[in-house]
């Protein structure tokens, strides 16, 4: 969980601002909570009540916690455009000091919204006392990513049973200036706002993940892995490789992972004549089969690089057979805590309001056993 922030945590200068604009019998205190309950349940959809217990409307709420912001800033809804920006160099660290928490929290919940992340990913938060180490099992080769703005450098590591090691973690930052500006010039709600901060972090390091797997893949050998085109022609071939795959790993479960282009093409393997509803309705629903055969095809999201149209991040050609097993083979470290920071090098802004960065401590590494299997598609 996102580390709790208490009345006494904040600075005095915000501890005033709560204190003046208590009214009769509320302290402090109680004005604090209060805020921070409007905004946690605007944030999390949760039904709105004032501190009497009776309901408002979600424009009540959003109009009492920019009351709040506002206060805090010394701004009001006609401020400009100057005079906001000079209020974020005043004031900016007591308006993340109130953001900061929610933001850990959507960061913490967005990564579970992933069913890749879910399935083959463990993860370490230190916050929350875990340990950084990590124990294997069997004889891996480990892939660990040293990342720093969009620029992956990998190191391969051959590890024996029962070995230990840890993942470097390294800061990622994600600029909200623009952000932050629209919601002070009141175009943007609370909720829309922490969670375009908190979305644009959690897709980063996805996107990170999934391209540590790819690059780490490609660095690997697999030890089953066929080619070309899918058809029926080459079914019999694929199913002996997924077949491999899971004897291999006593057994378990196979997953197929690709890009939607590339798991578009197992429709090509199933007759028409006999596909089940529920493999109509998939295809109906999501353009693809959902499964082939007992084994699930799971979607890697694809992404353009950073300002490149022209470049995509994952290989939309390359399928991977991973056995579904109980030492996920995504190892990822989180420090635990958001911190939001001015941007004081000009070179790095791409204009004058873009000076803050969400920033958070983070590691990947992939732990890959000796069996995994890949397909090349023509």
């Amino acid at each position: 969980m996102a580390k709790r922030l208490f009345f006494n945590d904040l600075s005095l200068y915000t501890q005033n601002v709560f204190a003046s604009l208590c009214e009769d019998g509320v302290t402090p205190e109680e004005n604090y909570e209060g805020f921070r309950k409007l905004t946690y349940d605007l944030n999390h959809n949760e039904e709105l009540f004032d501190e009497d217990g009776n309901r408002i409307s979600k424009r009540e709420a959003e109009s009492a916690v920019r009351k709040f912001v506002y206060a805090i800033m010394g701004l009001s809804e006609n401020s400009t455009k100057r005079e906001r920006n000079r209020a974020m160099k005043k004031h900016g660290v007591e308006l993340f000091e109130v953001m900061e928490e929610e933001i850990d929290i959507k960061v913490e919940t967005g990564f579970k919204e992933s069913e890749f992340f879910n399935d083959f990913v463990e993860e370490r938060n230190i916050a929350r006392g875990d340990s950084q180490e990590f124990w294997t099992n069997d004889k891996v080769v480990l892939s660990v990513t040293k990342i720093a703005g969009d620029h992956h450098d990998f190191t391969l590591q051959r590890l024996g049973s029962g070995e230990s090691y840890t993942v470097t973690t390294s800061v990622y930052g994600i600029a909200v200036g623009a952000d932050i500006d629209l919601y002070l010039a009141g175009r943007l709600d609370w909720a829309k706002f922490t969670d375009q901060c908190a979305s644009a972090f959690v897709r980063k390091i996805q996107e990170d993940i999934y391209a540590e797997m790819m690059n780490a893949g490609k660095k690997l050998p697999a030890q089953f892995k066929g080619n070309g085109a899918l058809s029926n022609s080459v079914k019999d071939k694929l199913d002996e490789i997924l077949e491999n795959v899971s004897i291999a790993n006593d057994g378990a479960p196979v997953v197929i992972l690709g890009t939607r282009t590339g798991l578009q093409q197992f429709n090509k393997l199933i007759e028409v004549d006999w596909i089940s509803n529920d493999q109509k309705d998939s295809v109906a629903r999501i353009g693809r089969l959902g499964y082939y055969g007992p084994y699930v095809l799971m979607e890697l999201p694809q992404r353009f690089a950073l300002n490149d149209t022209t470049k995509k991040l994952l290989d939309p050609k390359t399928l991977y057979f991973m056995p579904q097993v109980e030492d996920k083979f995504i190892k990822f470290v989180d420090v635990g805590e958001t911190e939001i920071t001015e941007i004081t090098d000009k070179a790095q802004r791409m204009d004058d309001t873009m000076k803050y960065e969400v920033q958070r401590s983070m590691g990947v590494a992939t732990q890959i056993g000796r069996y995994f299997g890949m397909w090349t598609l023509a």
